[in-house]
């Protein structure tokens, strides 16, 4: 988004915070990590690194019209807008969204800051996509009785000079991506999802790029899995063929006062070896094959406050086929307010 809409839609926004003041809610948070690797791993001198915050407001305009917008800012990144949309609410069964929104495919898309995530790094199959996907669009939304359904129609992936998937705020051709997501909820701590995604991401609009997902949560005073399987196919812009790969991930947490303690493990494609897991592009659509990754970690969140946080974790990788020495210790604080 260009400087100018930015600051247009800020000034938007400081406009109906002071036409709506009774109504407006504000929230944001923000991190920090301490990373330190084996030798041959990505920080083996280990470092300060990866400041992520974020703001969001929102407000009602008008009975069941309201509207959200949220910034984020990230290590050797500039300020960005993640979302910027208009809500009606019509029932439970109907809710509108009109703009910037983030993509709800899975679970951990749109519930993926660092205060949301049981993990300190990203499951790696969420390398497949922009990290916090989202992209301009309408999408509808509800629930009735234990159905959960999101249904979108936005601009779509798109792949940039060097073939990485990006999200552009203008459509990269004429072709609308569609997708959607539909859960099922048991009682109030079970549910289970699967989600699409299909587009084209040439500007002749004539590849195809899609994705499969689906996603576990079970959640008890004391215990919490989540889950989170994904794949992706498309079309090889050379090679006249389809290529496919997939990931997935599993989360077991035990919850004691303040206390957090996890595991998990995870097995992807990924392009390299060794990623840093914060700043690595996402899916490469001149690929062929990737490398076959496992990830076990263990680790502690302790929720210091009512706003503030600690983790400390400890991740075991492995490459299929290759001795790496790339274990990581990793330290996050964090605050929300």
């Amino acid at each position: 988004m260009s400087k100018i809409k930015l600051v247009i839609l800020i000034i938007l926004v400081a406009w109906l915070s002071v036409g709506l003041s009774a109504q407006i809610k504000a929230s944001g948070y923000f991190s920090f990590e301490y990373l330190k690797s084996q030798a041959e791993g990505y920080y083996p001198r280990g470092t300060f690194a990866n400041f992520n915050g974020g703001l969001a407001v929102s407000g009602v305009i008008s009975g069941s019209l309201s509207f959200v917008a949220e910034g984020r800012v990230e290590s050797r990144q500039d300020f960005s807008l993640a979302q910027a949309y208009l809500n009606f609410q019509g029932s439970q069964l109907i809710t509108l969204k009109i703009g910037l929104f983030e993509i709800p495919f899975g679970r951990f898309n749109w519930s993926g800051r660092p205060h949301e995530n049981p993990t300190v790094f990203r499951p790696l199959v969420f390398h497949f996509f922009p990290y916090r996907w989202q992209d301009l669009g309408v999408c509808l939304q509800g629930n009735y009785a234990i159905f959960y359904y999101s249904a979108y129609i936005i601009n779509g992936l798109s792949a940039d000079s060097q073939g990485y998937l990006e999200t552009r705020l203008t459509d990269a051709n004429k072709d609308k991506a569609m997708g959607g997501r539909l859960g099922l909820r048991f009682g109030q701590g079970v549910e289970i999802g699967g989600s699409i995604y299909n587009g084209k991401y040439d500007p002749d609009g004539t590849k195809d790029v899609q994705f499969r997902g689906l996603d576990l949560l079970w959640l008890t005073p004391e215990w919490e899995v989540r889950g989170e399987y994904t794949q992706t196919a498309y079309d090889h812009p050379f090679l006249n063929k389809k290529i496919n790969f997939e990931g997935y991930y599993l989360t077991v947490s035990m919850l004691f006062k303040s206390f957090r303690l996890y595991y998990s493990y995870q097995k992807s494609d990924l392009p390299e070896a060794l990623i840093d897991d914060h700043q690595a592009p996402p899916l490469n659509i001149f690929l062929e094959t990737m490398v076959k990754k496992t990830r076990s970690a263990v680790g502690l969140k302790w929720d210091l406050a009512a706003n503030f946080y600690a983790k400390l974790e400890y991740d075991w990788n492995k490459e299929k086929e290759l001795k790496l020495k790339d274990n990581v210790l990793l330290v996050q604080v964090g605050f929300v307010f």
